[in-house]
């Protein structure tokens, strides 16, 4: 075991807003490009990011037999492969004409930690092909070498909320799970981090907002950048002054650490 921290990041809805404003106009666009008369809003999109990844989340929509589905099972995952292959064409092409900005905070953080030699991880259930996306466009590009490795989809067998990404991001990272905080905005992602016997600082997302964070060390509604972007503490520790979280904030929530004071709005 090593010395150092470690700082494991999800991706989507955590490091930028890329479920509402990028994978589910990607989708929508793929469905049109077929000529299919479906329309994900953002509240259909919520429920369906109850099921993790696109592949599979399209099976569970073509299951509810919408007008145009294939009837049988072989059909209905044909169909899913092809749309998945497309909606990740037209995700590229989103973020590539610069749809998708950092979350606030999420650029200070990351810099903050590499230059505290704090070991990075992307840890997420998206294929690594979207996550190359998404780290080759401005600002998100510079950030790309501060990551010591990525677990995605395509590297497990069993998605979130199994554990398995943060249990192999574990291994590969030589970590313990006392020296590492891992970064969510999602009830799935919350449960892998817990299961894997990590903490977890939640940062929901738009989609995901409503929704209850149970075990969290700590949820707020965004990393906080500056006065002009605070943080608000939902649930777990008050912030410090400068109201946005760093560095000695996450190491409070670790085992052993010493945390701040409760925030009064904290429901811990």
């Amino acid at each position: 075991m090593t010395n150092t921290f470690g700082l494991f990041w999800d991706v989507d809805g955590t490091m930028a807003e890329t479920e509402g404003d990028g994978h589910r106009r990607a989708f929508n666009a793929a469905f049109a490009e077929r000529g299919l008369p479906w329309h994900w809003s953002m509240a259909c999109y919520g429920q369906l990011l109850r099921i993790s990844g696109g592949e599979e989340r399209l099976r569970h929509w073509l299951a509810t037999d919408p007008p145009g589905a294939p009837g049988d099972q072989a059909g209905q995952r044909a169909m899913a492969a092809e749309l998945q292959e497309r909606k990740q064409v037209h995700y590229g092409r989103i973020v590539a004409a610069g749809g998708l900005a950092p979350r606030p905070g999420v650029v200070r953080l990351i810099q903050a930690a590499a230059a505290a030699g704090w070991q990075q991880w992307i840890v997420t259930t998206s294929r690594r092909r979207a996550v190359e996306a998404l780290l080759s466009t401005q600002p998100f590009q510079p950030l790309a070498s501060a990551f010591c490795g990525w677990v995605c989809g395509d590297d497990v067998i069993r998605k979130k909320p199994d554990p398995q990404a943060y249990v192999m991001a574990l291994r590969q990272s030589g970590l313990g799970p006392r020296q590492v905080v891992a970064l969510e905005d999602s009830p799935h992602g919350l449960e892998a981090v817990c299961r894997a016997g990590l903490r977890c600082l939640v940062t929901p997302s738009r989609i995901t907002v409503n929704r209850k964070f149970t075990g969290a060390a700590a949820v707020v509604d965004h990393l906080g950048d500056g006065p002009q972007q605070p943080a608000t503490v939902v649930l777990g520790p008050a912030l410090g002054s400068q109201a946005h979280v760093d560095l000695a904030y996450l190491q409070g929530l670790l085992p052993g650490g010493q945390p701040p004071p409760v925030s009064p709005r904290s429901g811990s």
